[in-house]
């Protein structure tokens, strides 16, 4: 059995997320500081800062990375105008992006159904990569059609009108 830690400052739904899709592998969740040793891999859920993790950890953001980078990410995409941001899903040591899933807003959007929008794929796209990951794939797109995919109509999910 794979095993995984998964380092958080918050408890958030994504953990629980996470936990389900993945229900051969025994996760550990630890509050930041912990040893990292033995693990097959170790996540980040909510960690604004990794500085001090050597140890090259799977984190996510919520913006399409390098823009918003900083603190408050969909927020600053909101407050800039941008109509389109999203979730980038990265390596920490070093830097390197595994996956990037876009979030289009529209000119009537509120902020509120954005943030909720990016929450909801955190919890729906962040176990799918971490399961490709923990199996030694790639994730592509596509994974996301094969897996009932996304409350954007992309993958026949039935949550959406489409």
């Amino acid at each position: 059995m794979k095993k995984a830690a998964i380092l958080y400052s918050t408890y958030t739904p994504t953990i629980d997320a996470i936990i389900s899709r993945l229900e051969d592998v025994r996760f550990d969740c630890i509050q930041t500081g912990a040893d990292l040793d033995g693990y097959d891999l170790v996540v980040g859920v909510g960690l604004e800062d990794v500085s001090g993790i050597e140890r090259n950890i799977v984190n996510i953001h919520h913006s399409l990375l390098p823009a918003f980078s900083g603190e408050e990410p969909v927020k600053q995409a909101f407050l800039a105008g941008v109509k389109v941001t999203g979730l980038t899903i990265y390596y920490t040591n070093p830097e390197k992006i595994i996956a990037q899933y876009p979030v289009f807003i529209s000119n009537d959007a509120h902020f509120d159904d954005v943030e909720r929008e990016i929450q909801y794929l955190e919890q729906t796209i962040y176990p799918i990569v971490l399961e490709k990951i923990l199996n030694g794939g790639v994730f592509e797109i596509k994974d996301l059609l094969k897996s009932g995919g996304c409350a954007s109509g992309c993958g026949g999910c039935g949550k959406c009108s489409h």
